[in-house]
């Protein structure tokens, strides 16, 4: 059985109110999150720092560098990801995957994570975007799995 519905369940058989049970439900799903995002950076040393957004712009979970504003970046990730998706989709291009940003002091890939939630990598400039961007595409591919089990 998955952790939530273990811990939602247990805590309904306890009779707690659904605030309660919402409150814990969030913080594990908080924490699977991180471990996602942990186990990007173990897996891929170019990646620098990662972010978990929702696509209305809060942040869910993060593992960012030391300065960087979570709530900012995830604001910004949500509104450049949606422009993205709109002039794809204008341009008649379908759906969009991903979009890259190269910078001259490293790179930013922002990638749909299910319907509700976007994935952030910040990497090192002279990163194998190959090798990170399959370690984005894993950690997008749990966290949407994830996602759908919260759903069911």
């Amino acid at each position: 059985m998955d952790v939530i519905e273990e811990i939602f369940r247990d805590q309904q058989a306890a009779g707690e109110t659904a605030v309660a049970v919402s409150e814990e439900g969030s913080r594990v799903l908080r924490a699977r999150l991180e471990q996602i995002l942990d186990g990007l950076r173990e897996d891929c040393g170019d990646v620098t720092g990662a972010i978990v957004s929702g696509v209305d712009g809060m942040a869910w979970a993060q593992r960012l560098p030391a300065g960087f504003d979570q709530n900012r970046f995830a604001a910004m990730s949500s509104a450049l990801l949606a422009l993205s998706d709109n002039l794809v989709k204008e341009a008649g291009e379908g759906s969009p995957r991903k979009v890259l940003i190269e910078g001259e002091g490293g790179n930013v890939f922002l990638m749909h994570a299910g319907d509700q939630l976007l994935l952030t990598i910040f990497t090192r400039a002279d990163s194998n975007l190959g090798m990170s961007l399959a370690h984005a595409n894993h950690a997008v591919e749990q966290i949407a799995r994830l996602m759908a089990k919260c759903d069911d």
